[in-house]
């Protein structure tokens, strides 16, 4: 964990899915199952704090995110995430994937952090009317999401060291 409480990873080595649905638009079971619109999240509560999905809120933890057209990004999955998308891929609509490793999460809460993002991207064209989206940052492949009181990002984990000490630099923030 780190020592900042503005910037720096939310976790460290977490397990991390990804699902990719073997056809896009989402039908039958794919579309009751999971957030069906690209730039969707599903939220819950914080890690431990048991698997409630609070659908269309921006507070809470991201559960699963809808990164792209029939891929999602499940970080720190619930249990019930996990038997869900597990469900799916027994089902024949699509396959899970774990990427422990692949990415670092970022929680960005600092004041300014939204000018900092806006530096590297337009933010309104980014997100739009979407809650996520996978894009570079920085230069740094990412997936951006908007949650109440600032931004999560996941960066590929080959590019966090050098994700922290751009956006640190931008935010003013001693590393």
């Amino acid at each position: 964990m780190s020592t900042s409480a503005h910037l720096g990873p939310r976790t460290v080595d977490l397990k991390t899915l990804e699902f990719k649905a073997f056809e896009f638009p989402l039908a039958g079971a794919a579309a009751a199952e999971l957030p069906a619109s690209p730039g969707a999240v599903r939220r819950g509560t914080d890690i431990g704090a048991g698997t409630g999905i609070d659908n269309g809120s921006s507070t809470g933890r991201a559960v699963l995110l809808h990164f792209a057209p029939g891929q999602f990004l499940a970080p720190a999955p619930t249990p019930d995430t996990e038997r869900r998308l597990l469900a799916l891929q027994h089902a024949g609509v699509g396959a899970v994937f774990d990427v422990e490793g692949k990415w670092q999460a970022f929680a960005l809460t600092a004041p300014g952090a939204e000018r900092a993002l806006s530096s590297t991207i337009d933010l309104a064209q980014a997100l739009g009317g979407r809650d996520c989206a996978a894009l570079h940052l920085f230069d740094c492949p990412a997936v951006l999401s908007r949650r109440s009181g600032g931004f999560e990002v996941w960066v590929e984990a080959s590019y966090a060291v050098a994700f922290r000490e751009v956006l640190g630099g931008v935010l003013g923030e001693s590393q």
